[in-house]
């Protein structure tokens, strides 16, 4: 098992503030419709879940908590840093269930780095990573919900790397 990351009561709330803006942000999209593209979670929790991910991610690594809106869609990358003096972006993926793979959507293999958490309650642990290699080098399946993830098993994740090796 990899670092358990407790957020403290504020940043919390902060998730929660930031979750509903956000998808406010989807719900004013012409394009967007919130109860089809529910892919079996309701979509302000899964912004809290991924914020809370992203959320424990810059208080592991001690990086600057950024609180501004991203409308839409973060490009796929949440944070830009370096990784053992390698310049990386990084992706954190949450969920709240037990995980048993990394999964990244086909169309959103944009990060150098992706970190894999699982969320209970205001704890998230962190159970590996893999390099945008690891995850094209793996089959794509096809998701209960019509999208393509290419998957990565826990078993086959690096351990993530050590807080004080990740600089903002």
């Amino acid at each position: 098992m990899g670092p358990q990351i407790e957020i403290p009561p504020r940043l919390v709330r902060t998730v929660y503030r930031k979750a509903s803006e956000r998808n406010q942000s989807f719900e004013e999209r012409d394009d967007w419709d919130n109860q089809a593209r529910k892919w079996g979670v309701d979509p302000e929790d899964r912004h809290v879940i991924g914020l809370m991910g992203e959320m424990a991610f810059a208080i592991y690594a001690d990086l600057e908590i950024d609180t501004e809106l991203v409308g839409w869609s973060d490009g796929g990358v949440d944070f830009e840093v370096s990784i053992d003096g390698v310049e990386r972006t990084v992706d954190v993926k949450t969920s709240q269930k037990e995980p048993y793979v990394l999964p990244v959507k086909e169309w959103r293999v944009e990060s150098d780095y992706y970190v894999l958490g699982h969320l209970e309650e205001t704890t998230v642990t962190f159970l590996g990573a893999a390099t945008k290699e690891m995850v094209l080098d793996r089959d794509r399946s096809k998701s209960k919900f019509g999208h393509y993830n290419y998957e990565v098993p826990v078993t086959s994740l690096n351990p993530i790397p050590d807080s004080e090796s990740i600089v903002g």
